[in-house]
């Protein structure tokens, strides 16, 4: 497996310091993914471009500006434009250790029954990391859990129990695309991401690797699914979206055959 049979997949609203700051580390590691970009910021200032293009030089950076998309439908956009077999999505304040993707991929490469594979994530205090007199906070993102039940019904249980946003994953791009075009009408942000996470897991198996694959921030802009129920169900359209859930979820379940036979 090489760099360039993946595509980091990166939507992008607005911040133009955290997305040059991510294209800055993959180009210092010189790693040869392609990265493919749908900005969704109103308008692009002739600094920020200028930064990009010196970058473009660099590393393989696949760029499109659509200011009528969010977030959802940027993600969507990238994935329907994806030319490699593998591709993983990554916020934009975020970071991807190549090595760690390039195993994921190949692991998938070989196993055809897992749909997702991921490695081992940090998430950091980008506070402590930008002022060298504060000592770093790092804690781990999300644990070494594998879904690997036979039954498709065993998994969901599994994610039930042990929620893990298998969204970060590599995964095949085919898949990917088929398995996010549901969250990406879904009017709630965090329904969108539950929901493929389920979906995934509902038409195959996913696998944690001993890899380092993936750094989190943790800083103020970032969005952060409130744990209230009450607020979730009201404020981010979640009640609403929770007929999309149950819909979606017993179409992929129809549509792969995998309902347990009893």
């Amino acid at each position: 497996m090489k760099d360039s049979d993946i595509s980091i997949l990166i939507p992008t609203l607005s911040r133009p310091d955290f997305l040059l700051r991510n294209l800055r580390f993959i180009a210092k590691l010189k790693a040869d993914f392609n990265v493919c970009i749908c900005d969704s910021s109103p308008k692009i200032k002739t600094n920020f471009r200028n930064k990009l293009n010196k970058l473009s030089k660099i590393i393989k950076i696949n760029y499109a500006h659509k200011p009528s998309l969010n977030c959802r439908e940027g993600l969507f956009f990238l994935l329907n434009n994806c030319k490699t077999n593998y591709a993983a999505y990554l916020g934009d304040d975020d970071f991807f250790i190549p090595n760690g993707l390039i195993k994921c991929a190949d692991f998938l490469s070989n196993n055809k029954d897992y749909r997702v594979v991921y490695g081992k994530s940090i998430t950091v205090d980008s506070e402590t990391i930008r002022k060298p007199n504060l000592n770093i906070k790092a804690s781990n993102y999300w644990g070494s859990r594998s879904y690997q039940e036979s039954k498709a019904q065993a998994r969901l249980d599994n994610l039930s129990d042990n929620y893990l946003v298998n969204l970060f994953g590599v995964h095949r791009t085919k898949e990917f695309l088929e398995d996010f075009k549901a969250s990406s009408t879904s009017p709630s942000r965090s329904m969108s991401e539950i929901l493929v996470n389920y979906i995934t897991l509902a038409k195959g198996k996913g696998k944690f690797l001993p890899v380092t694959y993936l750094i989190r921030q943790t800083h103020q802009s970032r969005y952060v699914m409130s744990r209230d129920l009450i607020n979730i169900l009201i404020e981010d359209n979640f009640a609403e979206s929770i007929p999309l859930f149950i819909s979606e979820l017993s179409n992929a379940l129809k549509t792969k055959n995998i309902f347990d036979k009893k």
